[in-house]
């Protein structure tokens, strides 16, 4: 296993405990591992139906997903972990880390959602800059990179505020599911062709 799974394993198995705390608004704000709990599985659910133009994805959202989706592909996933935002106690909202490039130690971001908006405006940014001084330090990483809709203009502000540069542009089609759609990559054979809706390639070193 390389550094970052061995690092990923440990910090899932201590997840009592938080990676990162600091003060926003005189009130403690912590980091920590997603769990399978009713109380989280519930807010996670609420959050992602809330959220859903956000995510490559739409689809019928139950607890019974979001439990399955928490245990299959978080917490068993040696690639990825989710943290819960605490702000005060009380979870607001979520960021993952979506897989490791071994060849070129580089990871992804993701999941990023404010769930509860009316609480701690502002919060973001910082927990954003935070997480992203953690990984670098914690997880010995060369490169972060994400993708946003280019028409996700709040989450795409937020992250040049916080030193992310865009590196490519995809195209993108809506293919339709059995329960909703997803938005898949394509290639454009002219430039006379344009994509449904694209994706902004962003990273950080």
């Amino acid at each position: 296993m390389t550094f970052f799974h061995d690092k990923i394993k440990q910090i899932k198995d201590d997840n009592s405990t938080s990676i990162l705390e600091f003060k926003f608004l005189q009130k403690t704000v912590s980091l920590k591992v997603v769990d399978d709990s009713d109380e989280t599985i519930n807010l996670l659910t609420k959050w992602r139906k809330e959220n859903w133009d956000g995510f490559d994805s739409k689809f019928e959202i139950t607890f019974r997903k979001t439990k399955k989706w928490v245990l299959n592909q978080i917490l068993k996933n040696p690639n990825r972990i989710l943290f819960l935002i605490i702000f005060d106690g009380k979870k607001i909202g979520q960021y993952g880390i979506n897989g490791y490039d071994e060849k070129n130690g580089s990871i992804g971001l993701g999941d990023l959602i404010k769930g509860e908006p009316n609480i701690a405006p502002g919060i973001m940014k910082i927990v954003e800059k935070e997480f992203l001084k953690w990984i670098f330090q914690s997880l010995k990483i060369s490169s972060i990179k994400g993708k946003v809709f280019s028409d996700n203009f709040r989450t795409l502000n937020l992250h040049n505020e916080t030193g992310w540069t865009m590196v490519d542009s995809i195209p993108i089609k809506r293919i339709y599911t059995e329960d909703g759609w997803i938005w898949k990559e394509i290639k454009l054979h002219s430039e006379e062709e344009y994509g449904e809706r694209y994706f902004n390639i962003i990273e950080i070193t």
